[in-house]
Order: C-alpha cells, then sequence, then structure tokens
C-alpha cells in the first residue's frame, strides 16, 4: 500500500497544502531576494568554461542586481568579481564571455586590472588625489569549486563554507565522473512565471504521463496503470533527492528503442551511489542536477532558475554528455537534445498556465499528494530562510 510512504517517513513535513501567497507576493521576493539568494551559494558555471589563463564569463543575478566575472588568474586560480570598475562604478566588462589576455580595461575611463583583480593602470594618475592603486583592485566575491562546479556567495563574510552547506549532496556525489561529461546544449527561456512555480515542476513526477504523453509517454511510470512513483527519496539540510527508473512495459517504437533505449549497457559508466536510471537533486535555492545513463554513455542535466521578477523567470537549462564512442551513441545524444527540447518546452507552457491561475486568486492554497513530498521540503526550507532570516 503505497499511501503516505513518503510522508510516513519524513512525518516532520505534514500534509497540509500550501499558501499561494509566496508565488504572487512581490513582500515575498523581496525576503527571496535579501534572505535566501543574498544569502546562499549560487552555482554559476563549470571550470571547463574557463580552461585558461585569462578566460572569463560573467553571470548576472538579477534578483540581487548583481553581475558577477568569473575568471581564472594567470596563477591558475578561479576567481569571483562584481563586475563593477573601481573608479566610477561603470560595468567593467559588457561581453557574456571571453578571454582578457590578462588585463581588463574599463571602456569608460580606461582603468586597467589584472586578472587576478589587481587595479595596473590609471591613466593620468598623477592627477587623483592620494591614489595608491593596491587599494582599488576589483572587488571580490566568495567564490568556491566542488566537482567543477563553480559556486559565489554575494554576502560579504559567508556564515558556512561551501563544503558545509552542500552537506549530503555532496556527500552523495563526490567523486561522480562529471569531468567526463562536456557542455552540448544550453537553453535559455524567459518564462512569465514565478522560479518557485518552475522549480516546483521539476520536483515531481506526477505529471509526466499526463502532461508529457505525445513525448514521455509511459516512459517512467511504475506499472501498468501508467501512474509515476519515486524509487526513493532522501532529504538534506537544505537539499533533496529523488530517483526512478526507465521502464520498458511501454510499446515503443523501433526507432525510440534504438534512439533512447538502445545500446550495450555492459560498458556503462559507474556513478557513485547512483539509485535508478535517472537521479535528481535539487540544490537549494535555485538549482536542479539530473543524472542519467543511456547504454553506455552518461549525462548530466543542470537546470538554474533566475528570477528576474516575482512573475519572471530565466530558466537556464545545461547538457552535459560523455563522449560518444560510436556514430550511434553520437546519434541518440543529439535525439535526446531534442526530445528533452520538445519536453521542456511542455513545461514551459504549464509554468505560465498555473502561474496565471495562482495569480487569479481563485485558490489561496495547494494541494500535495504523497509523491510530491520533495516541494513541501523545499518550501519548509524556503519559509525557514525567508522567515527567518536563516543564513549560510
Amino acid at each position: 500500500m503505497r499511501q503516505g510512504m513518503w510522508s510516513e517517513k519524513y512525518p516532520d513535513l505534514g500534509t497540509n497544502p500550501l499558501p499561494t501567497e509566496p508565488y504572487i507576493s512581490e513582500e515575498h521576493f523581496a525576503l527571496e531576494r535579501e534572505r535566501v539568494f543574498r544569502r546562499s551559494w549560487l552555482q554559476v558555471g563549470r571550470v571547463d568554461e574557463i580552461p585558461d589563463a585569462g578566460d572569463y564569463f560573467v553571470r548576472d543575478i538579477a534578483i540581487c542586481n548583481a553581475s558577477v566575472l568569473i575568471i581564472r588568474g594567470s596563477d591558475g586560480v578561479v576567481r569571483g568579481f562584481h563586475n563593477v570598475c573601481s573608479h566610477r562604478s561603470n560595468r567593467l566588462v559588457a561581453d557574456e564571455r571571453g578571454s582578457c589576455g590578462g588585463a581588463l580595461f574599463c571602456r569608460l575611463h580606461n582603468w586597467a586590472y589584472s586578472d587576478t583583480g589587481e587595479l595596473v593602470s590609471v591613466p593620468n594618475e598623477e592627477n587623483f588625489f592620494g591614489l595608491d592603486r593596491r587599494d582599488h583592485g576589483l572587488t571580490p566575491v566568495d567564490t568556491d569549486i566542488w566537482e567543477g562546479f563553480i559556486f559565489v556567495h554575494l554576502a560579504p563574510d559567508p556564515a558556512e563554507t561551501l563544503r558545509n552547506y552542500l552537506g549530503g549532496f555532496a556527500d552523495r556525489l563526490d567523486g561522480c565522473p562529471f569531468h567526463e561529461m562536456k557542455l552540448s546544449q544550453v537553453y535559455r527561456v524567459e518564462e512569465r512565471a514565478n522560479w518557485k512555480i518552475v522549480l516546483d515542476a521539476q520536483n515531481e513526477v506526477y505529471h509526466l504521463p499526463y502532461q508529457h504523453r505525445w513525448t514521455l509517454g509511459q516512459s517512467f511510470a511504475k506499472d501498468d496503470t501508467g501512474n509515476c512513483y519515486f524509487k526513493e527519496i532522501i532529504l538534506y539540510d537544505y537539499h533533496s533527492f529523488w530517483s526512478c527508473d526507465y521502464q520498458s512495459f511501454q510499446k515503443l517504437t523501433p526507432l525510440k528503442i534504438a534512439l533512447f533505449y538502445g545500446g550495450d549497457t555492459a560498458g556503462a559508466p559507474r556513478v557513485p551511489n547512483m539509485i535508478g536510471d535517472l537521479d535528481h537533486y535539487l540544490l537549494f535555492p535555485n538549482g536542479i542536477l539530473s543524472l542519467f545513463k543511456v547504454g553506455t554513455w552518461m549525462g548530466c542535466i543542470t537546470y538554474m532558475l533566475w528570477p528576474i521578477a516575482v512573475d519572471r523567470t530565466i530558466w537556464e537549462i545545461r547538457m552535459h554528455f560523455s563522449a560518444a564512442a560510436t556514430r550511434r551513441e553520437r546519434l541518440q545524444q543529439e535525439f535526446f537534445k531534442c526530445f528533452i527540447r520538445d519536453t521542456l518546452q511542455e513545461d514551459t507552457l504549464a509554468h505560465e498556465s498555473v502561474h496565471a491561475g495562482i495569480a487569479s486568486g481563485v485558490r489561496s492554497h495547494l494541494i500535495l499528494q504523497d509523491d510530491e513530498l520533495p516541494i513541501r521540503h523545499f518550501h519548509k526550507v524556503l519559509g525557514d530562510y525567508a522567515g527567518s532570516g536563516r543564513c549560510a
């Protein structure tokens, strides 16, 4: 008997409905800005995006009115800085990514900074009053790396190290061969929906056989009833994990079998602690990491939800694949990218529809079933942060 299975495992979360107000309230959005996004470690990219000295990328974090420059210095160290010139606060780097060749120049007055953040040149320097270049380098942002993923923290003095913040999330994934999976595709979608609605939808499988009946079908159904269930749920202090399996009982076309399910699994890569065919991690506050295996290759999809306003969100999807050993695997990967794109387009329409429904004010609460427990956990953690100012 499944009823209450996960709620019995985690009774402290209760079974009450969730209020809808936090999805549409400007007041809640302001609290999330100050008490969540400004006080959490945020994943902004990977080290393989900046392999060489002077390589950089810029991450705009709109909810915090922040632009962060991530750069690999000539000493090989990856650092983060506010993308702001120390002279008149001009935006220093206008490009999304590039390589600076050892120095960064402000376009307004040509102040120059090294790739390690020091101020190295000021035009007409003698006309300033007691200017000491050593005091006016780029403003640093706390930056750390875990398994090749780059994180930043916008608070001046984070109360918790990245490793402590990740906790059981990192313990479970330490040693995962992320370095073998190269970035293959990036999608960015601006949605007319609150960021939490987007995150909720990626944190349950109840909707899969209905919303995605033409794309996923019964790929993740537990039995021939067509319903989808989790294989496992594990909750951490801030983060959460769920897992499910692909199912073979459904009727598939020969092409779909060859492109998605086909392949000898004898040489499949080993992933530490992987439980199902799809392992899904929610990285609080705004990230998701999904691991999957297809035949002898593996992949990782990361979602980042970047709030722009209470009713607008940038949904960034990044697909990382291990190297294809055969033409068949290469074709599988290209098919997979298209398959996921079509599925996520269905999600985007649903996110905006849900937001419109909540904004109408017809319902004051949302009802959750047992397999939507990860959503309940996320909102509990979010409430602890936004309500009490808990910071990491």
